[in-house]
Parts: structure tokens; sequence; C-alpha cells
């Protein structure tokens, strides 16, 4: 019985810590409410998905980078960007980047965005869950 008690003792910590890593990396229901998020509330499928001629997304090219739908207003010196890139699985960005870019508005090269990328501040726990869904996509 001492010998269980000990090693309850010695390995309790292990085990928890483990848990605990393991439940923040696939919490239930933080890839569908990341889904949520890109599909419905930052609309990332409408610049990030091509289009057939019709302008109806094309499903089977989801997230994978497509021409800017929405054209460049008549500013001299508006950088406006031509084309949003893939993002299915976050390319060129660590998860702590991709968590950046929506809540501070700042690219993993550490500028921002070309327009008409909105700048989002997205709260941390809402950040963390559009990354682990772009990431869950790789």
């Amino acid at each position: 019985m001492k010998k269980l008690i000990i090693a309850i003792v010695v390995f309790l910590p292990t085990v928890l810590a483990f848990a605990q890593n393991k439940e923040k990396l696939d919490r239930p229901g933080e890839i569908a409410r990341g889904k949520y998020f890109v599909e419905r509330v930052a609309l990332c499928v409408e610049c990030h998905t091509p289009r057939d001629s019709s302008g109806r997304l094309l499903r089977g090219k989801y997230l994978e980078g497509a021409p800017v739908p929405v054209k460049s207003p008549s500013y001299a010196n508006m950088k406006w960007a031509l084309r949003a890139p893939a993002i299915v699985g976050l390319p060129g960005y660590t998860a702590e980047q991709g968590i950046r870019l929506l809540t501070e508005g700042i690219t993993a090269d550490g500028r921002r965005p070309n327009p008409p990328m909105p700048p989002f501040r997205f709260s941390r726990a809402d950040a963390e869950a559009i990354v682990a869904y772009l990431k869950s996509l790789e």
C-alpha cells in the first residue's frame, strides 16, 4: 500500500501535466469554434477561397488563396492586396504568429497586412480557436 501511495505521489503530477497540455491542444469544440469564426465572423472564405466564373466559391479549393474579389480604390499611394494568400494550415506562420496577426494586426514578418485585409482585434481565446482550426486543415 505504501508503494502505491508513493507511486501516485510521484507520477500524479506528471500525468496531470500531460492531461492539461493535451486538453489545451485539442479542447473539445475549439476547432469547431475556430471554423465558425473563419466562416461566419471574419468571413475569411470570401477572399481566401477562389471563385468560379459565376462568382460561386470553389469549395474544393477552400482557403487555398485567390484573387481579391474587391477592387482597389483609386488612391494613388494605397497599397492594395491583389491576391489573398492560402491560409490552409497557416503556411509561414507559427501558431503564436497567427495569434498575433489576429489580435494585433501584425504579420509574421512584422508588418501590417495590405487592405482589404481588416485589422482584426480578436480576443486571444478567439484567435487561438481560429489558429487551431486553420492548423487542423494541414
